[in-house]
């Protein structure tokens, strides 16, 4: 097969907020996840793997595209989309749930998140779950609102990562228990924060919630104060296909 020098970027699919730092980053290859690029080469995937066990690596996930439920009887249909017992989610939790089609057979399996009674976030997997809410929605009479709200995450993965957030987002992010979520603002910008994550490692998601407040670069000199020169260790990209999958 013939190698290709230069891969053009083709508009029908999205491009992450962080997709420029991605490339600075060293990003080399791409793959598409949810209709978007997600960065799937940075190197040596055993050095990956031990970035992650013993410092700190970030992902840009923002290919895990959020599905807002919300509407006086979003708690009743977000829960007639899944088998799992919701009764007892609080605001401010996460759970894990399957979304299944009328015959039980799996959709995707996301993180829920509980913003508010009447508001919740579908953190999805690969697959178009945002038209088979909107087509359950269209033959039940629950009054809900659903659509792609601006939310684009990082994740934040590895045993140092706990010290970084506390360098951030100081000594209140200790707090966070794993599978809560919070609202936080760095530098004026808004953010959700989550102790949540596709590895078993200690980690974070950082949901930017305004994708023109490109908020990798502004992170990655915080990140950079935190390196090899720092008390906190070294911060690495990581090969977030490979994650995911």
């Amino acid at each position: 097969m013939k190698k290709l020098d230069d891969f053009g970027f083709g508009t029908q699919i999205r491009k992450s907020p962080f997709f420029d730092a991605t490339i600075e980053w060293g990003a080399t290859g791409f793959s598409v996840y949810n209709h978007m690029y997600i960065p799937r080469d940075f190197g040596d995937p055993e050095q990956n793997f031990w970035n992650l066990v013993n410092e700190a690596i970030l992902c840009d996930v923002s290919v895990e595209r959020q599905v807002e439920i919300s509407g006086p009887d979003a708690a009743r249909f977000v829960q007639f989309l899944t088998p799992r017992d919701l009764s007892k989610m609080k605001v401010g939790q996460c759970k894990y749930i399957l979304i299944t089609n009328q015959d039980g057979g799996l959709l995707n399996d996301p993180v829920l998140l509980k913003l508010a009674d009447d508001r919740f976030w579908i953190s999805l997997a690969d697959s178009d779950i945002l038209l088979w809410a909107q087509g359950v929605a269209v033959n039940t009479a629950y009054d809900v609102n659903i659509f792609e709200p601006d939310a684009s995450p990082l994740q934040l993965q590895g045993p140092k990562s706990r010290d970084i957030m506390v360098k951030l987002f100081g000594e209140s992010i200790l707090d966070l228990k794993y599978y809560w979520h919070r609202e936080y603002k760095w530098n004026g910008i808004s953010l959700i924060v989550s102790r949540t994550g596709w590895s078993s490692e200690l980690g974070y998601e950082i949901f930017l919630t305004d994708h023109t407040m490109a908020v990798l670069h502004p992170i990655h000199g915080a990140l950079g104060a935190c390196g090899p020169n720092g008390s906190h260790g070294q911060i690495y990209p990581h090969l977030a296909y490979q994650a995911i999958h």
